[in-house]
């Protein structure tokens, strides 16, 4: 046994006052005389004063205690327990970003009204009693916990904001019911019961806070920027996810200064797209929106970071005579953000197939056949009008589909090749082993094919270059959604390592909020767990490599007109060691009460006259 309310014991004073009272206190049975006149002035006797007497043992004294004790002890709050076991209560909280809904003119969230529930839960619980929370997400978070008491887990709260996008609750549910085996209890705070269907852990209970809730939300957004003109042009869509016309203000700000300035109406379940062109040159915009029918403020802003030209040096060594050459030329000059440079300086070079290219580890190679030029390799070649086969899992043929394709001019190889694109046996178009150079080389002559002619030539040419520029040094993009990994080259994949790649990782960093973390220091980074909107930075020993934004876009998430609020029951309760009496308390105040009053009804009967 323990006192939930120990205060509760300080009634325990009343009873040595009692006896105390009762030291000076004098009850004299009644005295029934016959002739009262006859005592005349000696009708009442008064002593000179009071003093202390023997305690008097007494049923009315030995009540009154009685009384006493029993008060003192509901004061208490006595609860009945095995002190070797505790209630282990494990709670599952909903991290998706509409548990940040508010409704219209309330001041609580869900989150709030999810705490609040948490919170009163937490009181019902026996002294002693443990704890675990879990955040749900794609990879589940345990913010407090493995059964720690509520007062350690309380104040963790504080740092709950929901903020994750559309995910599944399974894993987060799978570990909850492994944390609470058969004798914990398990909750689930969300804002919306799953569906019947939907398999949950059988001791789960389900209580959702959620309401139904307009909102309006950016679905969209991105900036691209001219090199030619040097002017950008953004883009964003914003979405009216309720079920009245919404008028909305939209921001733009660089800084402080104001860029853009709108109003648009858009109507219930719509969408109006926005885009405007900006200056080159600002860095960083901010976009904002706001609507009395908004009910979720982080799809409300987007931010960000102005796209870099990655400019791509390209070398072309194709002979004048070559019948290739103005079919190279015009795709290249249709191209942006290309430079010509010289074959030592060039990241990618197109030349002749018969001539390979120098060994080099930053070098790109894309040659282009006859293989031997001479007349009679020439007069020997054959010409091929499919079926092709081509590598679809290589990016470089991404759309690439060569119908109605001729394939002129092919000749006999003894190089080393994996081939991209064959006809049987013969390889067409295939990646040259043996050399440190990412080479490509092209079985054909553009003067014998109708290549040259057809829509796969530029689709094929462009996708070279693009994945040529992919792998320069730097970001590839600068704004990103919610959860999106986020690769980029650290240095160039082919160049040699250098001194400085053999620094510890920790000297690379990324830092957004005021926070850091270090990353690996190779070739290729991969960033991930990126789940907080704003701006990332990354650093190599203090200087910038490069910045990039991240935003909410979830429509679904968006969407707060499904929300409703309900409890779904566990289909089985926890399984208990023994017997465990429902709230005992209860009871042992209407005992108390009874006792209390069968002690007063026996006080009376004491105390009152005896007839005779």
């Amino acid at each position: 046994m323990y006192f939930a309310n120990p205060w509760g014991l300080l009634g325990l004073l009343a009873l040595p006052a009692i006896a105390i009272i009762h030291l000076y206190h004098r009850r004299f049975p009644p005295l029934m005389v016959a002739g009262a006149h006859l005592w005349g002035a000696e009708a009442q006797v008064r002593t000179a004063g009071r003093r202390i007497d023997q305690l008097p043992i007494t049923a009315t004294l030995l009540l009154e205690l009685l009384a006493a004790l029993l008060l003192s002890l509901v004061l208490s709050e006595p609860r009945l327990g095995d002190l070797t076991k505790v209630t282990h209560l494990v709670v599952v909280l909903d991290n998706s970003a509409s548990m940040m809904g508010t409704p219209a003119g309330g001041r609580n969230s869900f989150r709030d009204r999810a705490i609040n529930e948490l919170k009163n839960r937490a009181g019902a619980l026996e002294r002693g009693s443990v704890v675990t929370l879990i955040l749900t997400g794609h990879r589940p978070v345990m913010l407090a916990g493995p059964a720690v008491p509520w007062e350690d887990a309380e104040p963790l709260l504080a740092d709950w904001h929901p903020r994750q996008t559309k995910h599944e609750f399974q894993s987060a549910w799978d570990l909850a019911a492994q944390l609470a085996e058969e004798s914990g209890e398990l909750l689930f705070l969300t804002d919306v019961v799953p569906g019947e269907k939907t398999p949950v852990p059988n001791q789960m209970e389900v209580v959702s806070v959620g309401q139904r809730v307009d909102n309006v939300a950016i679905t969209t957004a991105r900036w691209s920027f001219e090199s030619v003109t040097a002017k950008g042009s953004v883009y964003i869509r914003i979405g009216n996810l309720g079920k009245q016309t919404a008028n909305v203000t939209v921001q733009g700000k660089a800084g402080d200064t104001v860029i853009f300035n709108k109003t648009v109406s858009i109507p219930a379940n719509g969408a109006v797209p926005l885009e405007t062109e900006v200056a080159g040159g600002l860095g960083i915009l901010t976009v904002d929106i706001q609507s009395p029918s908004d009910g979720l403020k982080i799809d409300n802003r987007v931010t960000l970071v102005e796209p870099k030209v990655r400019l791509l040096t390209v070398a072309e060594t194709l002979p004048q005579d070559h019948s290739a050459k103005p079919f190279v030329r015009r795709v290249l000059d249709l191209m942006p953000d290309l430079q010509t440079g010289s074959a030592e300086r060039a990241h990618l070079l197109i030349g002749p197939a018969s001539e390979l290219p120098p060994s080099r580890r930053d070098l790109w190679w894309f040659g282009i056949g006859p293989i031997d030029s001479s007349e009679q390799s020439v007069k020997e070649s054959k010409n091929l009008r499919g079926p092709y086969l081509l590598e679809k899992r290589n990016a470089l043929l991404d759309g690439v589909v060569l119908g109605g394709v001729v394939w002129g001019g092919v000749q006999p190889s003894d190089y080393k090749l994996t081939p991209l694109i064959s006809a049987g046996e013969t390889r067409l178009l295939a990646r040259l082993n043996g050399t440190q150079t990412t080479a490509y080389l092209m079985n054909i002559d553009m003067e014998r094919s109708n290549l040259g002619e057809s829509p796969d030539w530029p689709i094929l040419l462009s996708n070279l270059v693009e994945l040529r520029r992919d792998n320069l040094p730097g970001l590839r993009r600068w704004n990103y959604r919610l959860d999106e990994i986020v690769r980029f080259r650290f240095r160039d994949q082919n160049s040699e390592k250098t001194e400085s790649d053999e620094q510890p990782s920790g000297d690379l960093v990324i830092e957004h909020g005021g926070k850091s973390r270090p990353l690996v220091r190779t070739s290729t980074i991969e960033i991930s767990q990126l789940d907080d909107p704003g701006i990332y930075s990354i650093k190599d020993r203090d200087q910038l490599v490069g910045r990039f934004a991240v935003n909410f876009h979830d429509v679904d998430e968006s969407k707060l007109t499904g929300l409703r609020p309900g409890i779904r029951e566990p289909i089985r309760r926890a399984k208990s060691a023994g017997i465990i009496l429902d709230n005992p308390y209860s009871w042992l105040i209407m005992l108390g009460i009874i006792l209390i009053l069968l002690v007063a009804f026996m006080d009376w009967s004491v105390l009152r006259p005896k007839r005779r």
